[in-house]
């Protein structure tokens, strides 16, 4: 498991800088604290940025080097700030290289120069990596990804956070975005930028932190949301989806249908056509599955069977996939499918007549999905279960 992984390999980094030398810049471990993972806040009636960075402390049990880790909060007039307030509350100075996550709360993204400084610290340090991962937090602060996961089910709450964004693709219902992944959709045109949402959730007496969606963005503002399911039809347009499993629920010869389907693969090709200077975009949807599961008797050998169900499948995602298009131009007029880079890419002279009311323009834009599926597997070596009656 990779968190195990991670949690060795941050083992291996604390104990081996105790013994390299030599390097013009070297400074002892003892010097310094290795940031996993930091949360950003805005504290309003201080006027104050509020950096909660959670610390690798190694510690040795029995016959084996564990990772622990602890929360340090610092207060600042802005990010740069806090960092350095933050040596005299644990003496010692923050190393960022190995930072893994970046969460952000409601309370700086809704003070957007206090949030585009935030990222500019970020992008500008030399020693943060610019594929720190970024998540927004949909609990009242950010700290409390940190403060009030169950430290009994994850001692690492950011090395966790990395896991999961790291194997999105077993999943699909939650985007992974990298600091310069946000800030290039920032910067460019026909692309508003995305981020996966994170959240508190009480399961069985004990809470975690888990992936939940997807945070709409305009510019750098937050103007809303999608749930899980929409997020998958969300990567599907933008070509990120790359595994996960769908549950396809229809009707079959007048009966309801529950039907779980897994992805292996996908491949999405979007094409701005122009009519009378109109641009159109199609969007052509190339799917490989297997039937995991259904729960409705089929003959799936029957070629009349299996083609009726690949062509109910089809439709259904096509209707579920254009249904969050639509949302998102009508809701939220973003557009984060990046159909207007598309014409700019493709069709550059269009682009600069299009460019100035892009904004206007694609809420109102023509879509036109088309999906295809290629059925293998179990799909074509079992029966459903039948039972007699």
């Amino acid at each position: 498991m990779r968190y195990r992984k991670d949690v060795s390999f941050f083992c291996i980094i604390c104990i081996s800088s105790l013994f390299l030398g030599g390097c013009w810049n070297y400074k002892e471990i003892s010097e310094k604290a290795v940031v996993i993972a930091v949360a950003v806040d805005y504290d309003e009636e201080k006027d104050e940025i509020v950096m909660s960075a959670e610390i690798a402390s190694p510690m040795q049990r029995k016959d084996e080097m564990m990772v622990d880790s602890e929360v340090i909060t610092s207060n600042g007039k802005n990010f740069f700030d806090a960092v350095r307030n933050s040596i005299g509350r644990i003496g010692k100075r923050m190393f960022w290289s190995h930072a893994k996550v970046l969460i952000i709360g409601e309370t700086l993204v809704s003070h957007e120069d206090k949030f585009i400084s935030v990222l500019d610290w970020f992008k500008r340090d030399h020693e943060v990596r610019d594929d720190i991962w970024l998540l927004y937090s949909k609990e009242k602060t950010a700290k409390e990804i940190f403060m009030k996961t169950d430290e009994k089910l994850y001692k690492v709450v950011g090395l966790y956070l990395e896991d999961m964004l790291r194997n999105r693709k077993n999943i699909s219902k939650y985007p992974s975005v990298p600091l310069y992944k946000f800030v290039d959709d920032l910067a460019n045109e026909g692309i508003s930028p995305t981020l996966p949402t994170v959240e508190l959730r009480r399961n069985k007496g004990q809470i975690k932190s888990e992936l939940t969606g997807t945070a709409v963005f305009q510019g750098s503002k937050l103007v809303g949301w999608l749930n899980p399911m929409e997020t998958r039809a969300y990567l599907f347009v933008i070509d990120q989806l790359e595994g996960g499993v769908m549950v396809i629920q229809d009707q079959w010869n007048q009966m309801p249908i529950r039907a779980t389907l897994e992805v292996f693969q996908s491949k999405t090709k979007v094409q701005p056509v122009l009519e009378n200077d109109i641009p159109i975009i199609k969007i052509d949807i190339k799917t490989t599955v297997n039937i995991a599961e259904i729960d409705t008797e089929i003959d799936i050998f029957s070629e009349e069977n299996r083609m009726k169900f690949k062509r109910q499948a089809e439709r259904k995602m096509e209707r579920e996939i254009q249904s969050v298009i639509q949302k998102v131009q009508k809701d939220y007029q973003s557009d984060i499918f990046g159909f207007g880079a598309t014409i700019q890419r493709e069709e550059p002279k269009q682009w600069e007549k299009l460019q100035p009311h892009w904004d206007t323009l694609f809420p109102r834009l023509r879509t036109e999905v088309n999906v295809e599926l290629d059925i293998r597997g179990s799909a074509l070596r079992s029966k459903s279960i039948r039972v007699e009656d």
